[in-house]
Formats: C-alpha cells, structure tokens, sequence
C-alpha cells in the first residue's frame, strides 16, 4: 500500500496526505514551492496547510520576509491518534447510556459480502451475557468465511471466556473434533431431530439482539436489534434444544 494510502486511514486524507509527504521529502518550502511540487493551486495549498498545522503536522518560520512551512516529525500523528482515542474512550460511557435509553424500537443493520459476515461475527464476540445460541451447520459458516477464519473467531471466543451452544444439522455437518461438544471449548452442541434437506442460514441469538448470516446466494449478513424478538427467539431455540439429539 502507498504511503499516500495508508495516511488517509489514518485521517490524513488525498490532498493534504500530498502536501505533508511532500514538505517531508523536500524539506522547509514556502507555498508556492508547495503548488509546484504537488501541482496544486496556491489558494488550496495555503488551506491545506492550515488544516496540517492545526494537527500539529506543519510549523512555519520566516526566510526574510516570506513565510516558510516545514514538515513536524510524524510521531506527531501517533500522538494526535492517541489523544482522539483517550477523547473517544472518555465520552463512550455517556454515549452508550445515551444509546441504551432509546426507545426500544428495533434496530436493523444489514452487511454484504464477506467482510460484512465478518463485521457481525466481530459484534457476536462482544456478547455480554458470556453466551449466545445458534441455529446452523458448519458447512454454511465455512462456505461463507473459510475455514481460517473460523478457526481464528472459535480462538477468539474461548479467549473471551465465551461459550457456544448450537443446534446444528446433523446431514450438513462438519467431521471435526474441533467443532463438537466439550468443555474444553466452552462448546455445547446438539442436532435437529428431524433431517433438514434444505439450506438453512445461520442464526444466532445474543444479548438482546439476533443475527443472521449466510455464504449460500451472495454473502449477507443482519443484525437485529430487539428485546421482544430475541426473547421469542431464545424461547424457541430453548425448546428446540429439550427435542434435540446429542
């Protein structure tokens, strides 16, 4: 990835990312140097270096009479990123009680792709009853983010003292120790009691909310949020559990 790239994941965005990776290889450099090198007109220069100077990126100092604007060192960035982190985790506890108190309408996300069933993966590890329960088969989840990657999140959740307790499908079941009931992996898991022939998408019960993934037809993924539903969900799965096989 180009340098240019990688600064604007860090907030330095396209022109200006130009503008400071230019006074760095250049060195000190008045504004209409900087229009040249980055063929950029000076009017939008001298703005982007305002917005460089407030992150602490560029300081100015005089040649005579003329201004002159020199790169700061880029640990600046790492220090700004710091600061806005330990802003962001200060205010998250007033931002989360704000969140809560809204009015228990449900909320609904929908994802594409892979990275979207990933995101949702990522939301179900954040589950603060320490458990969640699932409808599914492997062989969907695996056809939907690889075997890797399933390997990386079971990983995850027993680091995260987590537990699963699935109801899988026997018929689309993967043969894998790994992937069966033991203790070991904070795992409980039982089968349907009756043969599924159909495809079915995996559905996991968390929290007061309920996800949904699927690699079948075009990789999708939801989040639902709702007390109600996932109240009636998790009944439903609790008697589904009572008939099922080991």
């Amino acid at each position: 990835m180009k340098m240019i790239e990688q600064l604007s994941e860090l907030g330095i965005e396209g022109k200006r990312a130009n503008v400071y990776l230019t006074l760095l290889r250049t060195g000190p450099a008045s504004a209409s140097e900087i229009a040249k090198l980055t063929n950029l007109k000076r009017p939008t220069v001298y703005d982007l270096l305002a917005e460089l100077m407030e992150s602490r990126l560029v300081s100015t100092s005089f040649s005579g009479t003329m201004k002159i604007f020199s790169a700061e060192n880029p640990e600046n960035i790492a220090a700004e990123l710091k600061r806005k982190l330990a802003s962001a985790e200060a205010l998250m506890p007033d931002l989360k009680t704000l969140y809560e108190q809204t009015p228990q309408k449900p909320r609904v996300r929908y994802y594409e792709g892979v990275d979207g069933i990933k995101t949702v993966c990522e939301d179900i590890l954040n589950v603060k009853s320490g458990e969640y329960h699932y409808f599914g088969s492997l062989h969907e989840m695996f056809l939907a983010t690889g075997r890797e990657y399933q390997n990386y999140y079971v990983e995850k959740r027993i680091n995260r003292g987590i537990w699963s307790n699935a109801i899988r499908i026997r018929e689309k079941e993967v043969d894998d120790e790994f992937m069966k009931s033991d203790p070991k992996y904070l795992r409980r898991v039982r089968f349907f009691p009756n043969p599924i022939g159909e495809e079915i998408i995996s559905l996991f019960i968390y929290d007061n909310k309920i996800a949904l993934h699927s690699g079948l037809k075009g990789a999708y993924a939801m989040i639902i949020e709702s007390r109600e539903l996932s109240a009636l969900l998790r009944e439903i799965w609790k008697c589904t559990w009572s008939v099922s096989k080991d």
